[in-house]
């Protein structure tokens, strides 16, 4: 990831920007989440931290390809590849409002492409990590969730098998819910712990829409 291997080099944001010849407010607007990386800059940065975009050491110069297999017939031909950046952060910053996140609460920045998430725009979006194991097997300690904050069950209905991230005095956990009459139930996937119930239908902070942990 982006920081990590800034911090490795020993390489600040300043050394970046002159490395990558990005102008340096529109990179720290990037690494803050609010601009939108495209495939040069992807290129670009991952040739100089010696990374692929989602991670990995890179012992050789990055190439950014895709097969037409997967192709959108009704999308343009000439596009370029389009990569939507995500910030990372702790779960009591997630609890809040992504938007006034700042780039000292920023751990690190995730790449999804806008078409993995159906959508060019990921403002709403936040990314933390799950901690403890209440959702095991499916989702361990340390995994990294992407949470839409502007999802909101539909009155009663919870799509089945959902998981929703929900405001708690440590900050961001997730579960599966259900909504009651007046309530709303926090159940684990993990039996061992109890289902919860909450009054209150602002401690919900959004729905996960992806997720990403070691399978070993």
């Amino acid at each position: 990831m982006i920081f990590e291997a800034m911090k490795a080099r020993k390489i600040k944001r300043a050394d970046l920007a002159r490395m990558t010849k990005i102008d340096f407010s529109y990179l720290d607007r990037l690494l803050k989440g609010k601009a939108r990386f495209n495939e040069q800059n992807i290129e670009t940065i991952s040739k100089v931290l010696g990374i692929l975009p989602w991670g990995e050491p890179a012992p050789i110069p990055v190439r950014i390809t895709h097969s037409g297999k997967f192709e959108d017939p009704q999308l343009p031909k000439d596009r370029k590849l389009d990569y939507l950046a995500i910030p990372i952060v702790e779960p009591r910053v997630a609890a809040g409002n992504p938007e006034t996140v700042t780039s000292e609460q920023v751990i690190d920045i995730v790449f999804i492409h806008r078409r993995a998430l159906k959508r060019r725009s990921v403002r709403d979006y936040i990314c933390t990590y799950v901690k403890g194991d209440s959702m095991s097997p499916v989702l361990r300690d340390g995994a990294i969730v992407c949470i839409d904050t502007k999802a909101r069950p539909e009155g009663k209905k919870v799509p089945k098998d959902s998981i929703w991230a929900v405001r708690k005095d440590d900050g961001t956990v997730v579960k599966h819910i259900q909504v009651q009459e007046k309530s709303i139930l926090l159940v684990s996937e993990n039996p061992a712990y109890d289902i919860e119930s909450v009054t209150d239908s602002d401690v919900i902070v959004g729905r996960v829409v992806g997720a990403w942990q070691n399978l070993a």
